[in-house]
């Protein structure tokens, strides 16, 4: 009877419990437990870039989820980037392949914490299968919207990118928790100028160089301006693939004294991870002022339409080049200035030659010959006064020869041909007497020619 009573007691206990259970099943007061909580832990293997680009395209990689559960499960990835201040607005994008398979924007929302600035967002949901699947994002750092770059403040040079996946809602964590931090660096893409003249000639011809645009990033760049700044008055041209040359127009914003010069038009493209090459030659006009002018190449981007050079910029070192004025031309071999004194020397000479002879020779008809032509002496004496020959003969005061100013003539003469030698009183004498018979004969004929006039 004991036992009996023992046994009612217990199965009285018992009812209430499993009638309250029950009710609270039906109720729905239980909640089942989340499908990835009985799958085991989840996997992150997450293959951010190594770089992107400023002001670039966004560039795309994936995170992998591992799913070791045979159910599918439902996770959203909570996405966080840090960068140092001084960011401007719209800085950075991110984006991910939604579970419809289209890209969606992730809102990003932007906080301060001590010196830096970190965005953040969260995916939409995301259906993990059994095994894992791979989540596409894309991350950029555009530096502005399109035709309207940030020109002030910047992100990098290093980003801190985390991870972390939630459940299916933001507020549902996973345990334990799964999460990834990576580190990507941004640079930039840039123009550089080679081996570039130091002197140009004003008015001269123009210096040739290269310019080169390079794209060290896997983000793809539009929008693009590669500009090279010069003297608004310097003509620059560009050399096409087939060998012609192009130039460019000035494009100028006031008061600035220099002008761009776009190398490959507006709203040009570079691809990812490229290098080109721009052959350029600048010249300057004869009038432009000597001295040093400078050559200066930027790059910009996502420029306001109708406003050039105003978006996001970057600038690299430029060239000096020394602005000469042109050399004076070298006299030609024709008509060598030094020569022309000997030139005249040696056309005297002949002219004397002859004279010196008659006077060594006055034997000869060529001094009769000399004083028969007294007449034409007006005409003679028009010649240089630098010729005139010893045997001309002297007329004195009184009509006659003076025989004295001739014989020094003949003998200064004669020693100019013959050097000063030793002694020669004896020569110098006999000259002087030929001389005067000479003169004295020249007279007569002189003299007989008058009374026949």
């Amino acid at each position: 009877m004991r036992k009996i009573n023992r046994v009612l007691r217990q199965t009285r206990g018992l009812v209430p419990a499993a009638v309250l259970t029950a009710a609270l099943v039906a109720g729905g007061a239980v909640t089942a437990v989340p499908a990835f909580a009985d799958s085991g832990p989840l996997g992150l293997t997450v293959h951010t870039p190594a770089v992107i680009g400023a002001a670039g395209g966004p560039v795309e990689f994936t995170e992998t989820i591992a799913n070791p559960g045979d159910q599918g499960i439902s996770v959203v990835l909570e996405l966080s980037i840090e960068t140092p201040g001084g960011a401007p607005p719209h800085a950075l994008s991110l984006d991910h392949v939604n579970e419809f398979g289209t890209w969606t924007s992730v809102e990003l929302k932007a906080r301060t914490e001590a010196d830096k600035i970190v965005y953040s967002g969260t995916t939409g949901k995301l259906v993990i299968p059994p095994g894992g699947n791979d989540v596409r994002l894309r991350l950029g750092a555009p530096m502005g919207e399109p035709h309207n770059g940030a020109s002030n403040g910047g992100v990098g040079p290093v980003l801190t990118f985390r991870t972390v996946v939630k459940g299916s809602r933001p507020d549902n964590p996973v345990q334990p928790p799964v999460s990834d931090t990576h580190t990507i660096t941004v640079e930039a893409i840039s123009n550089h100028l080679l081996q570039v003249p130091a002197t140009v000639v004003a008015g001269g011809a123009p210096i040739e160089f290269d310019a080169l645009l390079r794209n060290p990033t896997p983000s793809a760049y539009t929008n693009l301006g590669n500009v090279l700044f010069a003297d608004r008055h310097a003509k620059v041209e560009v050399r096409g693939d087939d060998g012609t040359w192009t130039a460019l127009p000035a494009v100028t914003t006031e008061p600035e004294p220099s002008a761009g010069f776009y190398l490959d038009g507006r709203n040009s493209s570079a691809a990812p991870d490229s290098l080109a090459t721009k052959r350029v030659r600048v010249s300057y006009p004869a009038d432009t002022p000597l001295g040093k002018t400078e050559l200066n190449p930027c790059v910009y981007i996502n420029e306001a339409d109708g406003q050039p050079f105003q978006g996001t910029t970057m600038c690299s070192p430029g060239a000096t080049v020394q602005v000469v004025a042109p050399t004076a031309p070298k006299p030609t071999a024709q008509d060598p200035a030094p020569a022309a004194a000997p030139a005249d020397t040696s056309a005297d000479t002949p002219a004397e030659a002859p004279a010196a002879s008659a006077e060594q020779k006055p034997g000869a008809g060529a001094p009769v010959r000399a004083t028969g032509d007294v007449t034409e002496a007006p005409a003679a004496t028009s010649a240089p006064t630098s010729a005139p020959t010893a045997n001309v003969p002297v007329p004195a005061a009184d009509g006659g020869v003076n025989a004295e100013v001739t014989a020094a003539r003949a003998a200064d003469a004669h020693l100019a041909s013959t050097g000063a030698d030793s002694d020669r009183t004896g020569l110098i004498a006999g000259v002087g007497a030929v001389l005067l018979g000479i003169g004295g004969g020249a007279f007569a004929v002189i003299r007989r020619r008058r009374r026949a006039g």
